[in-house]
């Protein structure tokens, strides 16, 4: 008898297991890039974790990829469907000969702050943009690297306050965490730089946000890039033999934004970030983090504005990254929801 039960047991966890498999069989596998660590993927977090992809019969599987220009090496070898950056990073790719096309929104404004150390003179601060960029006249500017896109947008707040692209020394300080230690160590006066630097300015009062693009401040021409900022792409062979898998995708994500949105789940979000993000050893982590949060939910959108590509065309020929405007019939394929 107990042999006989020992042997059902077996069989019906045989039976689960072959189920299990059989349900997961049933789900679609979509591969999308992640940036390790950061805040930005907390829209994939909730996918994933509160079943917005299995409900649209996706298994999603987040691939760790650290940047951008890695991100299109994979998917041009196919190791991954779905890459996510910033457009300016993917229509430089594209004017290069890399096939991807945009096939949806994920954050509709500029990411970038321009933060500025307390301790150093701004008599223009209260002015805001463009006179507060008087203060930084034969200042040292952080950027990531020298001639990234973030100089980039230096030269263009400079040009746009009429002054020239030369008047600041640019020291390449790397991502937010390097960049403010930078900032602190004071070997540099200011930086361009993204979430969570402007919660840490305003949690520690050691620094203040001199110009946040991602809340529609600086000259037009950075103003023209918002609308379709950090977008969804995809080689045009995947988007062309796949749209109803990317249909669904996006379909979870919108899903996953409201569900952010709701402040009942404000318990399980906070729950959810903290055991995916890190900050490290920081001053009022929690009051940073919640503010990180609040501006990545706000920032977060399911509508791209084509318009946004005149704005991106217009600032990389401006600064001759690319050789011409790319055309919307080569590099915008929206997948509509």
């Amino acid at each position: 008898m107990k042999r006989g039960m020992q042997v059902l047991k077996s069989v019906a966890a045989c039976t689960l297991a072959l189920s299990a498999g059989a349900a997961n069989a049933d789900l679609t596998v979509v591969r999308y890039q992640e940036y390790p660590g950061s805040i930005i993927n907390m829209g994939t977090w909730v996918m994933r974790e509160q079943g917005f992809c299995e409900k649209q019969g996706l298994d999603c599987q987040a691939m760790m990829l650290a940047n951008g220009p890695l991100a299109q090496q994979a998917a041009a070898a196919g190791s991954v469907d779905l890459i996510v950056s910033s457009m300016d990073v993917m229509l430089q790719a594209a004017d290069k000969g890399n096939d991807l096309v945009v096939v949806g929104p994920m954050m509709k404004n500029n990411i970038y702050s321009l933060s500025v150390r307390s301790d150093v003179p701004q008599p223009n601060r209260e002015k805001g943009y463009p006179d507060n960029m008087k203060d930084l006249v034969g200042k040292r500017v952080g950027v990531t690297a020298r001639g990234s896109g973030t100089e980039m947008y230096v030269r263009t707040l400079l040009q746009g306050a009429g002054l020239g692209p030369t008047d600041v020394t640019y020291i390449g300080v790397g991502a937010p965490a390097t960049a403010y230690s930078a900032l602190m160590a004071k070997q540099v006066d200011a930086i361009l730089s993204w979430d969570p630097v402007p919660a840490v300015c305003a949690a520690t009062n050691t620094c203040n946000v001199a110009v946040n693009m991602s809340q529609d401040e600086g000259p037009d021409s950075v103003k023209a890039m918002n609308g379709g900022f950090v977008v969804w792409q995809a080689r045009r062979e995947y988007r062309e033999k796949n749209e109803d898998v990317i249909r669904r995708f996006l379909k979870a994500q919108a899903d996953a934004f409201e569900w952010l949105r709701d402040p009942a789940n404000a318990p399980k979000v906070n729950e959810l970030v903290t055991k995916n993000f890190k900050l490290g050893d920081i001053p009022k982590r929690e009051e940073v983090t919640a503010s990180v949060v609040k501006s990545m939910i706000d920032q977060y959108d399911t509508q791209f504005d084509p318009r946004a590509l005149t704005g991106f065309n217009d600032f990389l020929v401006s600064n001759k990254l690319v050789s011409k405007p790319l055309q919307p019939e080569r590099v915008l394929s929206i997948v509509n929801q």
